[in-house]
């Protein structure tokens, strides 16, 4: 039986993940002429930025001020995404699952402020029960730890909850944590080589909760 959703944040409520791939790019080319690709920003994407540190550490050498970089662009990343709306489709479906008795949770391999800070902004933050955010978890994505972590703060088995999420790294984490996980790819992420989801989708728009609900109870 489905009893709650699990959203990832970044990328599946808000489109956050284009922006720091466009301040990396962005900067990497004006000074040192790189291009980073989509394809090796991945590799942080649904965890954290240490991944892409040592890939671009590896490609450039380990004179890169990356974390300088970063502490220096989280001011213009703020500016940017505060005008940035929810993802097509998550207000509405929020809003349907709350009105169904479905519990919500946000699971995301971030710090607690950010989602909390953002959804406020959106009017969302009240539909949702509870935060599993890096805080809390020894281990971050792709670790199953926050999935888990969010079952429990929910009091509900992994496999009552459906994982939203639109990263290879999140997948492989609530696959970990035996939760079935949707995907919905974004324009970074959307070449991933996902495999072994319960479903994909372009746009949380098109989710029937009743058919999710109808699968759910298949399964038992």
């Amino acid at each position: 039986m489905l009893k709650a959703l699990v959203f990832d944040f970044d990328g599946v409520i808000v489109d956050t993940e284009a922006e720091w791939y466009y301040i990396y790019k962005e900067w990497l080319k004006k000074t040192y002429d790189y291009d980073l690709k989509v394809n090796d920003y991945l590799v942080c994407v649904g965890a954290n930025s240490q991944n892409l540190f040592r890939f671009i550490k590896k490609e450039l050498g380990d004179h890169v001020p990356i974390e300088k970089f970063e502490k220096e662009a989280i001011q213009e990343y703020i500016e940017r995404t505060n005008r940035l709306p929810a993802m097509e489709g998550v207000k509405e479906l929020i809003i349907r699952a709350k009105s169904e008795g479905l519990k919500l949770a946000i699971a995301t391999s971030a710090t607690r402020k950010k989602p909390v800070t953002q959804l406020k902004r959106l009017g969302l933050l009240d539909y949702f029960d509870a935060f599993s955010t890096a805080e809390l978890s020894e281990n971050i994505k792709p670790a199953p730890d926050i999935f888990l972590k969010a079952a429990e703060l929910l009091d509900c088995k992994p496999e009552e909850c459906l994982a939203i999420e639109d990263s290879l790294n999140g997948l492989i984490a609530a696959q970990r944590a035996s939760m079935p996980c949707l995907i919905v790819p974004n324009m970074i992420t959307k070449d991933s080589p996902f495999t072994g989801y319960y479903k994909m989708v372009n746009s949380l728009k098109y989710i029937d909760l009743r058919e999710i609900e109808s699968d759910f109870l298949k399964k038992e």
